[in-house]
């Protein structure tokens, strides 16, 4: 599973009031990170490198980026963590509390 986060120096998550410079891919297996990767934004860059990411977590979105996301099937994760690899923690917590309480 792979997991973008909005980041302007792949460690900390970008402010929800200004537009991200790049996203931190992260890759996550069964025992945790496995691969992390920032790339830079552009205006294909949800289209081509963001793609096969499951998940976005940000700080903060509007709307329309929102819907716009929802709209290509991107789930999105709000965290008030400053730090990216303590967010992908806490959603890697959040999931396998949702995948233990479908079973």
């Amino acid at each position: 599973m792979k997991v973008a986060i909005e980041s302007n120096d792949g460690i900390t998550i970008n402010s929800p009031f200004t537009r991200p410079k790049g996203y931190l891919v992260y890759e996550i297996g069964e025992t945790g990170i496995k691969s992390s990767e920032l790339i830079k934004a552009s205006r294909d860059v949800q289209q081509k490198n963001l793609k096969d990411c499951e998940t976005i977590i940000s700080r903060g979105m509007d709307r329309n980026h929102f819907l716009q996301l929802k709209k290509l099937g991107v789930d999105v994760f709000i965290t008030f963590k400053s730090s990216a690899k303590d967010a992908v923690h806490i959603f890697m917590k959040e999931s396998l509390l949702k995948q233990g309480s479908t079973h």
